[in-house]
């Protein structure tokens, strides 16, 4: 008799896992209201966490608000050359020069900088606002093909800059001269350039780069690399000046 009442139970309990599966649940109503962030919250604040918070931000800003040098000028991304892009590659193929020695040329994308360098003191917090991502400073060695691609590439996409180290004269939006090193470009040598990690392993159109033969990791960040940098020019009494140079020449 326990045996036949122990199956009846067994077969009504499938039976209500069967019925409940089977059955479909949806939302009748739902209700909700705002809350406004002003304030009133405030005063509802954790203390001691906010005591927390409050110390670390004071030492943030703090450093944030340490002015670093001073710029002559707005560096900007606009117009046929970024003159921000051509201030950052210059620094980069100088900083990248001290760890390395030579270095014919760096490349920078108009993406990697977020935003407009203003006339005035330059904080380190102005820094952190254009150079926001975690960036390695690199150095790749090159062959000449791979080089005029990434030149061909920079013309027609029109996606970044380079530092003085090379210089463009264009024609029809063609390349009719390529000089790096006060050279003229040699399709059968290897270039030694400063770029960022995220354009070496070909980002943002620049699939040349990855073709390089050495890649060598500084495990200096970009805007470190950029902060170093400026107090060196404040250090030498050096303001922060970049216009449209010889880098680049339109023909008609």
């Amino acid at each position: 008799m326990k045996k036949v009442n122990s199956i009846a139970l067994l077969l009504i309990l499938l039976f209500l896992i069967n019925a409940c599966a089977k059955k479909q649940y949806g939302i009748k109503n739902a209700t909700g209201y705002l809350v406004e962030m002003n304030s009133s919250i405030d005063d509802r604040r954790d203390q001691k966490m906010y005591s927390i918070v409050q110390s670390f931000k004071n030492r943030l800003d703090k450093e944030m608000h340490e002015v670093i040098g001073e710029a002559t000028i707005n560096l900007t991304k606009s117009g046929t050359q970024s003159v921000l892009a051509n201030f950052t590659a210059d620094a980069m193929q100088e900083y990248a020069s001290g760890l390395w020695g030579k270095v014919d040329f760096a490349v920078i994308n108009n993406g990697g900088l977020r935003t407009t360098l203003n006339k005035g003191p330059v904080t380190i917090g102005n820094i952190y606002e254009i150079y926001v991502f975690e960036n390695y400073l690199i150095l790749l060695e090159l062959p000449g093909k791979a080089v005029k691609k990434l030149f061909e590439t920079l013309v027609i996409n029109k996606i970044g800059g380079f530092s003085k180290g090379a210089s463009l004269i264009l024609k029809n939006d063609a390349i009719e001269s390529l000089i790096i090193g006060g050279k003229p470009f040699d399709e059968n040598a290897t270039y030694r350039i400063a770029t960022v990690d995220y354009l070496a392993e070909g980002n943002d159109g620049m699939d040349a780069l990855t073709q390089a033969s050495q890649n060598i990791d500084s495990n200096v960040i970009l805007r470190d690399a950029m902060i170093e940098y400026i107090k060196k020019l404040t250090s030498e009494n050096i303001k922060i000046y970049a216009v449209p140079d010889s880098r680049i020449e339109i023909k008609e």
